[in-house]
């Protein structure tokens, strides 16, 4: 009898404890889980570039608008990267791509510290190079100094000191999407004159660079080009017969400044050199048909400010 009542008493203390050592179990471990805690967020940007390091320098590819993937806190290190796995392997994506859901869809890992994995072949996709997409159009004014033959040339005919032609470009310039790499083509026209001489020159340019530096506010490009001036007019006033046409040809070099890159429209500035051989204007005359050292070479630094567009 006294067995009885022991077991009974004890059956009603279990039912009264039991509850409130789960509930502070429950507590506990709601604690000890929420640094591995997953979360739900929606993509919000067209291609919310996936990396394979916290350095942002390898992308494995994109995931695409309005997909629902599932996350992982941010970074200690860096907050604007959040981690999800695909491939069975972490990767990144950037905090500013994605909108949290309510909490209520919330998922809870059971490994603790790792959020949900994905499959790569239904989120991640690799995007194919369209020269439709990516594309920037730059509209330019810009100065280069020519060299040592324009300065001579105009010194003997006109006796002033002009050795820079000024411009306009436009510039055509496609930026692969998962890599630093650009490249494109662009057009020139550029002249100087004064009261004896007219000196025009149309170019063509083949770019290709690379961009070290990119954030939301600015990035950097450096790049080279090989350039082909295929019309170089030059008119001496004072002489009674037409110069010859030329034509020029040779590589240039440079590093370009973008301002707000994420934007639709941008500013930049551009710093470079240029090195041309000169064909067709070597030996020139007078108006007195004195032989006069023409232009052979052109060299110098490249100044350019401008705005570009996404297109």
């Amino acid at each position: 009898m006294h067995n009885r009542l022991l077991k009974l008493t004890l059956g009603l203390l279990l039912l009264f404890v039991t509850p409130n050592i789960t509930a502070v179990a429950a507590v506990n471990s709601n604690e000890n889980e929420r640094e591995g805690a997953t979360h739900a967020a929606r993509v919000i940007s067209a291609r919310a570039i996936v990396y394979s390091d916290e350095s942002m320098n390898s992308p494995l590819g994109y995931i695409s608008n309005d997909r629902l993937i599932m996350v992982g806190n941010p970074r200690k290190k860096n907050p604007e990267l959040v981690p999800l796995v695909v491939y069975g392997r972490l990767a990144f994506i950037e905090a500013r791509n994605l909108h949290y859901e309510n909490e209520s869809v919330e998922i809870q890992n059971a490994k603790r510290g790792a959020p949900r994995e994905h499959n790569i072949d239904l989120v991640l996709a690799r995007p194919e190079e369209k020269l439709s997409e990516n594309n920037s159009v730059y509209f330019d004014l810009h100065q280069f100094n020519t060299g040592e033959d324009t300065k001579t040339l105009f010194q003997t005919i006109d006796g002033t000191e002009k050795s820079g032609l000024s411009g306009i470009g436009v510039t055509l310039l496609h930026r692969n999407q998962n890599s630093r790499l650009l490249w494109g083509a662009a057009f020139e026209y550029n002249s100087t004159s004064s009261s004896a001489i007219d000196l025009k020159m149309t170019l063509m340019r083949a770019i290709l660079g690379y961009t070290p530096i990119r954030t939301p506010l600015f990035l950097v490009d450096l790049g080279g080009a090989l350039d082909v001036a295929p019309s170089i007019t030059l008119l001496i006033k004072t002489n009674s017969v037409d110069e010859p046409n030329g034509f020029a040809y040779g590589a240039s070099a440079h590093a370009r400044i973008v301002f707000f890159p994420e934007n639709t429209y941008h500013l930049f500035g551009t710093l470079g050199l240029r090195s041309y051989k000169v064909i067709n204007l070597e030996n020139l005359v007078d108006a007195n048909s004195v032989p006069v050292n023409g232009i052979s070479k052109m060299g110098g630094i490249d100044l350019s400010i401008g705005f570009a567009m996404e297109i």
